[in-house]
């Protein structure tokens, strides 16, 4: 455009003389004759130049136009003009590629956040900026922006530990509590004022923690008692052969007794373990729940003839269900063998199983001591005895009803009690006659 200018000025001051001698005019009428036509056409050029540019910014402001599409600088003129809206059409395009790929980018982070078990929450200076479904479910929230951290968290704690990380730049580590739960979060400065937080609820994993203490400490202790008293029965067993052949028999007897209580103790924390390591759906087929009882009903007779406990079979009929043979067999010996040790001389055991619709439902009821309201929602937990010396005098393991539970849930069933101190108890289980997974 400058060139073409300067071209045409010369031109024009030729053309402004000829046309003054023409008309016999004086030279400085010439000269103004000249500059008006010059400052005429410099004015049109300046006035397409305008209308170009207009049009490259225009086209150039699209490039920040997400919802634009591609945008293309197209303009008239001399090479120079089309090599710029070349260029500049070249760098759109990549601009607008660039573009693309980050918000690719930032979703595909953002999937991976979203499907994430831990809470994340991004805090911007104008608050909460991003939240994924852990965080919203854990702290009753959604993605709503500018809501600070106070009220998006609802602890202090775990607001000032958002604060503190944004003032200085470090990463900083707070266990708070909320409600019943307990959580421990790390903030640190993602950017220049955001704070990620992320937040991880302990309050399962310390329940199992205490369980998993609690069963080592019960387990060593009932590991021991059979234990130390075989270690005691065989250093005197030793002499006794020697000097009292009578007594050493007797002890023999009770060497015995203690080696099955501590056989039957391994069997049934094996038992256990065996259950609760994972939902085992292999194997299971259509069995008779009542072939069951008749069986278990006969292995229990040597024991309940030895507490002078009669046991009877209410027999109804077949019972069929899809389930673990195995673990049918122990629901049902565990309950039949609890009804016999914790009921009194002369008392009673009746069993039964019926259908009902798309269950079947086993009930195992007895005439002996009854629980106490306060232990009925603990019996089913592992060593948890309501008379310990009892117990111990039974020969139970303590371990039973807790196999009872899990071998039920394994199966997607439920197991209650219903009881009256004094007057016996009646466990009843319900099991989906199709089988269920597990809980």
């Amino acid at each position: 455009m400058l060139r073409r200018s300067l071209l045409v000025l010369p031109l024009l001051a030729l053309a402004a003389a000829w046309l003054g001698v023409r008309l016999a005019a004086s030279p400085a009428v010439a000269m103004l004759l000249a500059g008006a036509i010059g400052l005429a056409v410099a004015g049109a050029l300046s006035a397409v130049a305008e209308r170009r540019l207009s049009r490259v910014a225009d086209r150039v402001l699209r490039f920040a136009d997400a919802d634009a599409g591609a945008a293309t600088v197209e303009v008239s003129g001399s090479r120079q003009w089309r090599r710029l809206a070349g260029a500049l059409t070249a760098v759109g395009a990549s601009l607008r590629q660039r573009f693309a790929e980050l918000a690719d980018e930032r979703a595909r982070v953002e999937r991976l956040l979203d499907n994430l078990p831990t809470a994340m929450l991004l805090f911007t200076t104008d608050g909460l900026a991003y939240a994924n479904p852990a965080a919203q479910e854990m702290f009753s929230c959604d993605r709503q922006a500018h809501r600070t951290p106070l009220r998006v968290l609802g602890v202090a704690g775990l607001a000032d530990a958002v604060t503190e990380a944004r003032e200085t730049d470090r990463t900083v580590e707070v266990e708070v509590q909320r409600g019943d739960r307990e959580l421990v979060a790390r903030a640190s400065v993602a950017a220049a004022g955001e704070v990620a937080l992320v937040v991880t609820d302990l309050t399962e994993t310390r329940r199992l923690e205490e369980v998993r203490r609690d069963f080592v400490t019960n387990a060593s202790h009932e590991l021991k008692t059979p234990v130390a008293g075989i270690q005691a029965l065989a250093d005197s067993l030793i002499l006794a052969l020697e000097r009292d052949p009578d007594r050493a028999r007797t002890m023999v007897w009770r060497l015995q007794q203690e080696a099955v209580r501590l056989a039957q103790l391994v069997r049934d924390l094996l038992d256990l373990a065996r259950l609760e390591e994972g939902l085992a759906h292999s194997g299971r087929r259509r069995v008779d729940l009542a072939d069951v009882i008749r069986a278990q009903v006969n292995g229990v007779s040597a024991l309940a003839e030895q507490r002078r406990v009669a046991v009877a079979y209410d027999d109804t009929g077949s019972a069929p269900v899809v389930a673990l043979p195995e673990d049918l067999r122990l629901i049902v010996a565990n309950l039949l063998e609890n009804a016999v040790l914790y009921n009194r001389p002369g008392g009673e055991v009746r069993v039964r199983a019926r259908r009902r619709g798309g269950q079947v439902e086993l009930e195992v009821a007895d005439n002996g001591l009854g629980v106490p309201e306060a232990d009925r929602d603990r019996i089913f937990e592992r060593f948890y005895r309501v008379d310990k010396a009892r117990s111990r005098a039974a020969g139970g393991t303590g371990l039973g009803l807790a196999i009872v539970r899990h071998a039920v849930a394994r199966h997607g069933g439920d197991v209650g009690v219903s009881s009256v101190l004094g007057e016996g108890s009646t466990f009843r289980v319900v099991l989906p006659v199709e089988g269920s997974e597990g809980r």
